[in-house]
């Protein structure tokens, strides 16, 4: 991705490319992607194993739908359109239920969250399908 001064993003135009049904528990887009913070696009298909990432901090505002969302070892809270959570790294998080399609979330993270850093709490929730696939490659 080219790296200019400012961007213009139609956000609304990009969530309505979000297949109906993925293989991937996320489907994803990059906004921005830079050493210091990358934003993404991405919606949610099925629920989120608890997992942390190891590299950044995580700022997740939900776009569209509610999903049950849990943090550390306190009971889930209901997150709906509009609403914003924004964790450190190595925070254990999840999405037990998509309470209402589509979930779409616009994420920050910073410095970048590298695509691999996805940690599941129990490694085998890492073998039941992949973590993201990419808007672009769908």
């Amino acid at each position: 991705m080219e790296c200019k001064l400012f961007n213009f993003f139609d956000v609304k135009e990009i969530v309505s490319r979000f297949p109906d049904e993925a293989s991937s528990t996320i489907v994803d887009t990059y906004l921005t992607d830079e050493a210091s913070a990358s934003s993404r696009i991405f919606r949610v298909y099925y629920p989120i194993p608890r997992h942390y990432h190891e590299t950044c901090e995580e700022h997740l505002y939900l776009l569209t739908g509610k999903v049950s969302f849990a943090i550390e070892d306190e009971a889930p809270r209901l997150l709906t359109a509009g609403q914003l959570v924004t964790f450190e790294r190595n925070t254990v998080h999840a999405i037990t239920e998509i309470l209402e399609s589509p979930a779409v979330f616009l994420t920050v993270d910073a410095p970048r969250r590298v695509p691999t850093d996805v940690v599941y709490v129990n490694p085998e929730d890492a073998k039941i399908r992949p973590f993201v696939t990419h808007l672009d490659d769908q």
